[in-house]
């Protein structure tokens, strides 16, 4: 959100520091032509839930709060990790005492608003592992951990990772010990914001820094041979697959169990139980009992790949059980087998295929279509890994003839509402107010329902990654989201040593890998109200490379200030986009403001959509409800007058700030009164304009039961196909222009007869 009130407090989050030296953990790898993301050692896995033995290690934990030494935090570990434990004193060891240490939640937050002190500290847990998973291909995932986190296993460093919104995972079998207690510690250093420059985000934000461990953390087992992730790029007919298979036979020493095959691969098996939020005990959820093998020497591996029609309710809609979509007993749509060859251990391959379809649904927010897909690998042994995951077929683009947004061909103007994750409790004094971050469906679905009701399709949100439980239920319920990497208010010196350390590279691939399976993103955001031009366009230009070479299927775009309405730094971007703030921040008049502002943005980016990713005002004070309406109706006008869906039209989004009430940093505030909706879950008058305005059909998808399906299905198994096919179609284009060239020739020859016999 614009705040010119900002500026003199951003001046004053300029601190000179020496940049940290901690490098970045990801990196991608060319395997076989293609391109692999490795983080920690080890190809970076799914996120989702997955029906494989897995421990939950959220509930309680012992925790220490502590403000921890940033510069040793951001030092390299070649020689920070010494510093690090000899700060610890012990507390990343099994025999240190911390009974004496609060309980906390996991996931939760160190300083639970409104608790404005940004701490780190030390966690630490303890949990029990089946002996039966000796061998097993054991990883440690994170959801998220805000920001700096360092974890041990058993007292064995694993690694660390910077970046307090997406996640990561550690190879957790070298210092797993099954069959007895193990203890997972975890340090977590959230520097303030304001006292550094190379963190991300670095200064003044408008919104609440949850430090700690935020998101959720489990341990996942599955065979030493088994699919890492499956990738969809989807096309209107049809989608590209590419599935990493990894090998970690022997890599962790001792037998290889492997979970009992689910049933036939044609029909869906029987689902396990699905965790429950806030489930406090380490639950071990697996489709059947381990079964311990030899090892072998892999000769062979293939790997099944199975489309299967998908089916969202009001029963699965918050599912994370990927299987409950699928409808009954189905048979697949299409399916195929792959020889993935010789997998040696360490060394992850690249499964490549595409399905083609005809007369597919296509994912819209008002037509919210999901197919499943389903991958099962087969070792040379016999034993199976299943991975699971759901996609949609949807297009966004720019019409390459006119600034208008193209959603499966057809023109759309989005109408938005900001959403921030977390909820408010305790309305009736702000003194008692409360913020909690978001861990379960039942508040995104109320939220949601809210969206709804206002008209929205799309949801940008926030100034950071999605909540992924935001982003399942948008893709099931069917709503359009905007999601950024936090560049917030960032300056030419902050773009120019974030980049240099590799942070926002390393964020938005994070960022772009977890969410690739997800329709619901359409847009990938890569700064917020910046400043710099050079410095800017370098950056952004950088990034929507990164993006393109990861995904490709998804729009890049920034949140310009509004104020500057002829930004040049648009120019490596596919969109345009800006913040509103007319008769608010700047400007006397919201409507003619608004106007003469979207008329010169157009005139400097004449190919691109202008999206308006924030208007809105605070219903605070006297009238406040009734001038923050005012806002809505004289400044919607201007965008809905300039809809792209006109033949002349050029805006593709128009984007309230915010659907709700939230809580921010800024120093006097602690909450922003934006939203459409109060503390208590009332509409004010503002929402009630932007229902009869917005008038959107999105959020649909559980009450519409929508089947997918396909008329006909065919796959493209290799390349070789694919030039077989070329063969084909060259030689019958040939063999058409052969034929023409004879007719034309007669008919020449003939008209040449008939022009001598007109003139003799």
């Amino acid at each position: 959100m614009l705040m010119l009130l900002c500026v003199a407090p951003l001046a004053g989050c300029a601190p000179t520091v020496r940049a940290g030296s901690l490098p970045p953990t990801l990196d991608m790898a060319e395997v076989g032509g293609g391109s692999i993301a490795i983080q920690n050692g080890i190809p970076v896995p799914t996120f989702e839930f997955e029906p494989r033995l897995r421990i939950d290690l959220g509930g309680s934990w012992r925790v220490e709060r502590a403000a921890l030494d940033d510069a040793v935090s951001l030092s390299d570990r070649d020689g920070g990790l010494e510093q690090i434990v000899a700060q610890a004193g012990g507390r990343q060891t099994p025999g240190f005492d911390d009974s004496g240490w609060e309980q906390t939640d996991v996931p939760g937050t160190l300083n639970p608003p409104p608790d404005t002190r940004q701490l780190g500290g030390w966690y630490r847990r303890s949990f029990d592992v089946p002996a039966s998973w000796t061998g097993a291909a054991t990883t440690l995932k994170f959801g998220a951990v805000n920001y700096i986190a360092d974890v041990w296993l058993n007292g064995i460093h694993l690694g660390y990772h910077e970046g307090g919104y997406t996640p990561f995972a550690f190879d957790a079998g070298p210092a797993l010990l099954p069959g007895q207690p193990n203890l997972l510690v975890v340090r977590v250093d959230n520097p303030p914001w304001g006292t550094r420059n190379d963190i991300v985000p670095w200064g003044l934000t408008d919104w609440w820094n949850y430090g700690g461990i935020t998101q959720p953390v489990w341990m996942e087992a599955a065979p030493p041979m088994h699919a890492v992730r499956a990738d969809v790029v989807p096309h209107l007919d049809g989608a590209d697959v590419s599935v990493v298979v990894e090998n970690r036979e022997n890599l962790a020493g001792g037998p290889t169990p492997s979970p009992t095959p689910s049933p036939s691969a044609s029909r869906t098996p029987s689902p396990s139980p699905s965790p429950s939020p806030g489930d406090s005990g380490a639950s071990l959820l697996a489709s059947g009992e381990p079964t311990p093998t030899a090892s072998q020497q892999p000769t062979g591996t293939s790997v099944q790949l199975q489309v299967l029609p998908a089916r969202v309710t009001p029963d699965n809609a918050a599912d994370p059980d990927v299987r409950r979509l699928v409808p009954g007993i189905s048979p697949p749509l299409a399916e195929t087998t792959l020889d993935a060859g010789q997998i040696d251990p360490g060394r992850p391959v690249l499964v490549e295929t595409s399905f083609r379809f005809g007369g597919a649904d296509q994912w819209s927010p008002a037509f919210p279509a999901l197919y499943v897909l389903h991958v099962r690998v087969t070792a040379p042994d016999g034993r199976i890994d299943d991975l699971w995951t759901s996609f949609g077929l949807r297009r966004l683009s720019v019409d390459p003839d006119a600034p208008r947004l193209l959603l499966n061909g057809e023109p759309v103007m989005f109408h938005g509402v900001g959403m921030h994750d977390e909820t408010l409790t305790g309305a009736d004094r702000e003194a008692n107010v409360r913020g909690h971050r978001i861990h379960a469906p039942a508040p995104l679905l109320q939220q949601l329902d809210h969206a709804r009701e206002v008209g929205a399709d799309l949801i940008r949100a926030g100034h950071t990654p999605a909540n992924p439980l935001l982003l399942m239920l948008a893709d099931r319920l069917g709503f359009a989201v905007w999601e950024e990497i936090p560049l917030y208010h960032f300056t030419p010196l902050t773009f120019g040593i974030t980049m240099r350390r590799g942070i926002p590279q390393q964020m938005l691939r994070e960022m772009a890998l977890r969410d690739m399976n997800h329709p619901s993103v359409v847009f990938h955001g890569l700064a917020n109200e910046s400043t710099g031009q050079s410095e800017r366009t370098d950056a952004l230009s950088a990034l929507h490379d990164i993006d393109r070479q990861i995904d490709g299927t998804r729009l890049t775009g920034q949140a310009a200030y509004g104020s500057e309405p002829a930004d040049p730094t648009h120019a490596p971007l596919d969109v345009a986009g800006f913040t509103f703030y007319y008769g608010v921040f700047y400007g006397e008049s919201a409507a003619g403001g608004t106007e003469q502002a979207l008329e010169i943005a157009h005139q400097a980016n004449p190919g691109k959509p202008i999206l308006a990713l924030e208007f809105g005002r605070w219903s605070d004070g006297r009238n406040g409800t009734q001038l923050q309406q005012a806002i809505f109706t004289d400044t919607y006008p201007a965008f809905e007058r300039h809809a792209d869906v006109r033949d002349d039209g050029f805006v593709a989004a128009a984007t309230w700030w915010a659907l709700e009430d939230f809580l921010t940093m800024r120093p006097g505030i602690f909450v922003e009164h934006f939203g459409l909706y109060d503390i208590a879950g009332d509409i004010r008058p503002a929402g009630l304009s932007a229902a009869q305005a917005f008038a959107a059909t999105a959020g649909q998808g559980a009450r519409l039961e929508i089947e997918s399906s396909v008329r006909t299905a065919r796959v493209n198994d290799a390349p070789a196909d694919d030039w077989a096919l070329a063969v084909q179609i060259g030689y019958a284009v040939l063999v058409a222009l052969a034929l023409l060239t004879i007719v034309l020739g007669l008919l020449l020859a003939g008209g040449g007869r008939a022009l001598r016999r007109t003139t003799s």
